[in-house]
């Protein structure tokens, strides 16, 4: 059976997992950006592999104006390049609740969809 390496069937690019992912990694610590990428890399989500760098800036970017997320410059003391250090909000935080209750009720569903699936083609 032949498929197509980006074929949504492959589970590869399940990018709307990424403003969980990121809120999750904020919760307790303000990160600059490729600090995040690299904690986003050891998610389960990610399976080792580091995300689209474009990808997580950009929605940064848009968390950050939805007002889920709030940024500031951080000077380096040696006179280094300033980095964007960003934190969760409360909306964010309550942004990671909903998540976490709609994905609660998601696996039930995708759960029981596999289950439904598996009598079908008996895998």
């Amino acid at each position: 059976m032949y498929f197509e390496m980006d074929c949504p069937c492959k589970g590869k690019n399940l990018d709307k997992m990424l403003q969980p992912a990121i809120l999750l990694e904020l919760y307790d610590e303000d990160l600059h950006g490729f600090m995040l990428i690299q904690k986003l890399s050891r998610n389960p989500m990610f399976d080792g592999n580091m995300p689209d760098k474009a990808g997580v800036y950009r929605y940064l970017k848009k968390m950050e104006a939805s007002g889920l997320l709030r940024s500031d410059w951080e000077l380096d003391d040696e006179g280094g390049k300033p980095r964007r250090i960003y934190s969760i909000t409360d909306n964010g935080k309550q942004c990671l609740v909903n998540w976490t209750m709609a994905l609660k009720q998601y696996t039930r569903s995708v759960d029981k969809l596999v289950d439904k699936i598996d009598k079908k083609i008996g895998i």
